[in-house]
């Protein structure tokens, strides 16, 4: 047996590794592949990576995850991959606030209420996953290090020019890192982890903007916009708390400069 592969048996195993949280993972301990040499989708490679590796619990945050654009066809990579994992070992699903409406904010066991696609199909792999004695921790907003969402690009957008940002909806910013070190404790059942302190994107904005130096008109507070699909009216999480964003802005600045 390869000394290197038997290594890392019994440790926490991450799908998705190459995305904005599963690279937080991977900083503090958990090991794992991304989409290029784990396609989740294939039952064949799923199940060498679990004879090799034999990992103890497996975090599984690979997900087809643009909202906008999700479709019937990412049912195998958004509920099948997860219910084949947690057929096969403790499974931890990472899932998201859209499996709500509204009013908020939404406790572990409110009732689930989504409005979209992508919504619907988180619901039903946290249906996949318990059934199998599986786990779910929701979470949402996510920001930080290499992320390619609108938060966390927010420093290189500012610096490109003016930015549209919502004023409509409340946020509850999530760091990576800090939702990584929650899930590395493995929560048992259902749980929800955002960050503690809840604004609009166009606040979040402004305060980006503030601490880089910029001048406040280079946010622009909008009500929609137009290229988004439908969302949440109100999809604040209730749960466990982590570190606001105004504790972690300047760290995404300084990751980003």
């Amino acid at each position: 047996m390869n000394p290197q592969k038997s290594a890392l048996h019994g440790q926490i195993w991450v799908t998705g590794a190459g995305g904005l949280l599963g690279s937080a993972l991977l900083r503090i301990g958990a090991v794992g592949q991304d989409r290029v040499h784990l396609d989740v989708t294939d039952p064949a490679a799923v199940d060498e990576m679990l004879r090799i590796h034999r990992p103890r619990a497996v975090i599984h945050c690979a997900a087809f995850t643009r909202v906008d654009a999700c479709g019937p066809e990412h049912w195998g990579v958004n509920v099948e991959a997860a219910e084949r994992l947690a057929e096969r070992v403790p499974t931890w699903l990472v899932s998201t606030n859209y499996v709500f409406d509204g009013p908020g904010p939404h406790g572990p066991s409110s009732p689930r209420c989504p409005r979209m696609r992508y919504g619907h199909q988180k619901a039903a792999a946290e249906d996949a996953v318990l059934a199998h004695g599986g786990h779910v921790v929701r979470t949402g907003w996510l920001f930080g290090p290499q992320g390619r969402n609108f938060p966390s690009r927010l420093p290189e957008l500012l610096r490109a020019g003016p930015v549209q940002a919502l004023e409509r909806w409340p946020v509850q910013p999530t760091w990576a890192d800090d939702l990584a070190g929650y899930l590395m404790t493995l929560p048992q059942g259902v749980s929800h982890a955002v960050g503690g302190e809840q604004t609009t994107w166009a606040d979040f904005a402004r305060a980006c903007a503030a601490k880089m130096g910029l001048p406040p008109e280079r946010v622009v507070g909008v009500s929609e916009v137009t290229s988004m699909g439908p969302r949440p009216q109100d999809a604040r999480l209730e749960g466990h708390t982590l570190p606001g964003w105004t504790q972690r802005i300047e760290q995404l600045i300084s990751a980003s400069s």
